[in-house]
Order: C-alpha cells, then structure tokens, then sequence
C-alpha cells in the first residue's frame, strides 16, 4: 500500500516536471523578444569560403570573423571589409593571411562601435596561389547581428 503511493507520487511528480519543462521549451523557442534577444548573429553567402562563426564584442570593441577555405587550392588573403550603415570597415587583422585549402583563419576588427544590433556587407578579399597574374578576388555575403 505504501509502495504504491510512493510510486504513484513519483509519476506525478515527473509529469509535473515534464510538463513545466516543456512550457518552458515551447516559450524559450518560439518566443525570444520574452528572453531578452530578438535577432541572432548569423552570416550568409561567402562562396568558396564557410564561415564558422563571427561576431561582436561590445565591450571589447571587438567584431570577428573565423572562416575556413573550401576552394580547393590554397589562397592569400589580402583583406576583410565590412559594409554596415555606409561605413566601410577595412582594418581587420587576420591570424593567417595564407590560407591554405581546408584551412581556418580569424580576422578582427578592433576599437569599432558598431551598437548591439547590425546588418552590413561583408568581402574577403583573397588572391589564390597557383596563379601569379590573378587579381584580387572578393567573396560576399552579408552580416547580420
């Protein structure tokens, strides 16, 4: 008798549990102005290159992109710019600048206030190495924070 109200509280218990843990999921997932954050970082176009993450650090005045090159052949990087707001962003500081194939670099920007929330254009710009009278070539996409 007693091991079956114990047993019986248990299961109530746990589905008391489940069920606020849901409600909790469905108002975090569906719902994100409640929690505070309206728009995530993200990234979007960049051919021959896949962008791992990037983002903004306000108080560091930090923006910073981590890319990786998926052209087959191993490049130089010869700059990143960001267009946000009719300002062009050009200093940016690579980790690498030769990027060999499948390789990742991180490029930041640093003392730039850019406020907490942004879109923009983005460029890296890139000269591959297996061909010595190539231009510069740019790869877009946009950014948005």
């Amino acid at each position: 008798m007693k091991g079956q109200q114990s047993l019986e509280m248990i299961i109530i218990y746990s589905l008391a549990i489940i069920v606020i843990g849901s409600i909790f999921y469905i108002i975090f997932t569906f719902f994100p102005s409640l929690t505070g954050s309206t728009t995530q970082s993200s990234y979007s176009g960049f051919p021959g290159f896949r962008v791992v993450q990037q983002g903004y650090i306000s108080s560091k005045s930090l923006f910073y992109i981590e890319f990786q090159n998926l052209l087959n052949e191993n490049v130089n990087i010869d700059g990143i710019s960001m267009i946000i707001s009719g300002t062009n962003y050009t200093n940016f500081v690579c980790s690498k600048t030769y990027l060999p194939a499948l390789e990742y670099t991180e490029c930041n920007l640093t003392s730039v206030s850019l406020g907490s929330s942004f879109n923009g254009n983005g460029f890296i710009y890139y000269t591959p190495k297996n061909i010595s009278s190539s231009p510069v070539i740019a790869s877009s996409g946009n950014i948005i924070n």
